[in-house]
């Protein structure tokens, strides 16, 4: 079932290498939503941190950490053991052009949002940005950065041969009760092969 992403666990555990150097930045609602909820007892961040390398921004950390941690929220823990393990990087970012932070502005983007639209401008090892709000996911396309919803990114994890489609299919379903049914449910499709 979760054979492979276990055999890629024994390999870390014995000093192996992750499956890839790839560096994918998280927003907020990504890295919460895989801090909530498990897959046979492991919390879908783990696999997720099996597939690639996680950065996230300082706000991006304060939203899900230090605000979650003053709300007794379970999932903010999760998260800061994962940072203070290394297995998750933190950065700072400077803000951009005055003309830029403007129209981030008009955008109506939170302050976490405008924090990774800067790292995916700033950072050239950032290859993508895995996100589940709309609207940033529209910014970073405009700013031609590549951008996927968590369910794509799990698609790219089975095209990958990181895991297989069982697994990719277990992932999704357990994150499906926080996300959109039909961004689910279409990369569930695409897995069966029927679409």
């Amino acid at each position: 079932m979760v054979q492979e992403v276990r055999v890629r666990e024994e390999e870390s555990e014995r000093g192996g290498e992750k499956p890839t150097s790839i560096l994918h930045q998280w927003d907020a609602t990504s890295l919460i939503t895989c801090a909530k909820f498990q897959l046979d007892g492991r919390l879908i961040l783990d696999f997720m941190l099996d597939v690639a390398h996680i950065v996230i921004t300082r706000e991006v950390q304060q939203e899900t950490v230090e605000a979650g941690l003053a709300g007794g929220y379970p999932d903010a823990v999760a998260i800061n053991e994962r940072i203070d393990a290394g297995r998750i990087e933190v950065r700072t970012v400077s803000r951009t052009s005055t003309p830029f932070e403007e129209v981030l502005d008009l955008y109506g983007l939170q302050e976490g949002d405008k924090a990774v639209v800067r790292l995916a401008l700033q950072a050239a090892d950032v290859v993508a940005t895995v996100t589940d709000d709309r609207l940033l996911y529209i910014v970073l396309h405009r700013c031609g950065h590549q951008a996927l919803f968590l369910p794509d990114f799990i698609e790219k994890a089975v095209a990958d041969h990181v895991c297989d489609a069982t697994t990719g299919q277990q992932l999704l379903l357990a994150v499906r009760p926080r996300l959109h049914r039909g961004f689910v449910e279409h990369s569930l499709r695409r897995l069966e092969g029927v679409i």
